[in-house]
Order: C-alpha cells, then structure tokens, then sequence
C-alpha cells in the first residue's frame, strides 16, 4: 500500500513538470478554421534542418504566456521546403525548385514577402489575411510578449 501512495505521489509531482502542448493547425486547414471561427493566424516558417527553427518550436513549449494565449490565435509550422500544393486564401500555391534537390515553397515566399528567406520567419497575419507582423529570426521571450500583446490588440 505505501508503494501505491508513493505512485500517486510521484504521478502528481511529475504532471506538474510537464508543459502543455500548443495546438498547431495544419496551414492547408487555415481556410476552412477561418470559417468556423476568425482569429489572428501566427506562422512559423521553418524547414526540417533548422535547428534554430527547432530551438524556437522547444521555446514556445515551455513559454507559460504563449500557452496561456494560444486560444487567441491559430498556430501553424509551415515547413518552408513542403513539396505539396497548397490552398492558402483562395489561391493554390506550390514548390518552386532552386536545384536539384533544393528548392522552397512559393507560399512561405508569398508570406515572407520576398525569395530572400531565412529560417525561422515568423508572420502574424490578420483574420483578413493581412500581415500584420513579420520577424527573420529567434523570438527572445520579451518579443514573444511583445507579439502575444500584438495578437491580442488585433483581435
């Protein structure tokens, strides 16, 4: 019986040491969510071999504020090298290759607002698909304040 109550105990302790997971939608779904319900849309444009990209994803993670807020938003990673086409605002968007095994999505150019890209890029786009926001770079906790402030004035 005092294994059984260590077990809870430790149970309880551990739980507390997890952080919660903040939804990521996929960016194809964009368009149909907006429908339901019209929020702030918050990407992240990253490829697989970003380990800044990486870095940034373990960060937010751990961030209390962001997890706080993540109703405010719709979160999307969109890996800026995906070879599918996608439907963004009404307009298919698809991978442009630079090489023969290189190459980037003409969507995260269309977000970034220009070919020359770096990783990790964060847009914040209105429910209008506006762009409200665009950052080349890792989000320092103090800006990722600043930014949550900026989603929630938009909305």
């Amino acid at each position: 019986m005092k294994r059984f109550g260590l077990v809870i105990i430790m149970i309880f302790c551990l739980g507390g040491i997890a952080t919660a997971q903040t939804e990521s939608f996929a960016i194809e779904d964009v368009d149909s969510i907006m429908q339901t319900k019209q929020k702030p849309i918050l990407i992240l444009l990253s490829t697989d071999w970003c380990k800044y990209c990486q870095m940034q994803k373990n960060q937010l993670a751990k961030n209390k504020d962001f997890q706080k807020q993540a109703d405010n938003f719709y979160y999307i990673i969109f890996n800026a090298e995906s070879k599918d086409s996608i439907v963004f605002n009404q307009k298919t968007f698809q991978y442009k290759a630079t090489g023969l095994s290189s190459g980037i999505h003409e969507l995260a150019i269309a977000l970034n607002g220009s070919e020359n890209i770096g990783f990790p890029t964060w847009v914040l786009l209105d429910s209008k698909y506006q762009v409200l926001f665009r950052y080349n770079g890792v989000l320092k906790p103090l800006e990722i304040k600043e930014l949550l402030k900026a989603i929630e004035e938009s909305r």
